[in-house]
């Protein structure tokens, strides 16, 4: 009866050597998970997680994982483009633009030299004040894309 104890006491020891062994290396595998997702987010990189693990539920997560990373990366990726077309688009409008505001400003700046009623003069006081709102927006337009640009291409060198 005591050889019998001793075998399952045995056998329970031996059972709890290996499930505190599995929990050791699924905690291992957790953490290189978390490490390697980690760094994944932080640095831009295409590589994707890999674990020592042969466990099949953590490769399993490991997998998931990196098609979750591939869905955000091409997310990532059209954000950009998308932003980089936006700032290209308000460049070229704002430039597009300030051209023939210009040609507007100098044909009232030539006309203000002719003769003109006191009607004529009112409306061209308010065209002339309407065309200088709108040449400081373009302005504004157009240093904002350039501080938008020039800021992005700060974050893209660091």
């Amino acid at each position: 009866m005591e050889k019998l104890l001793f075998i399952i006491i045995g056998i329970l020891l031996l059972i709890i050597f290996v499930l505190v062994a599995k929990i050791y290396f699924l905690r291992k595998s957790a953490q290189e998970i978390t490490e390697a997702f980690h760094n994944r987010l932080t640095v831009d990189t295409n590589t994707l997680i890999s674990i020592s693990s042969k466990d099949s539920y953590m490769r399993n997560l490991a997998v998931e994982i990196n098609v979750q990373l591939r869905l955000l990366r091409k997310e990532h990726h059209r954000y950009s483009q998308g932003d980089l077309e936006l700032k290209e688009a308000v460049t070229n409008i704002s430039h597009d633009l300030r051209t023939p505001l210009t040609a507007i400003n100098g044909y009232l700046g030539l006309l203000e030299q002719e003769k003109k009623s006191e009607n004529v003069q009112m409306y061209l006081s308010q065209i002339q004040n309407r065309t200088e709102v709108l040449i400081n927006l373009t302005e504004e337009l157009f240093r904002y894309s350039i501080v938008t640009s020039s800021q992005s291409l700060n974050y893209e060198r660091m």
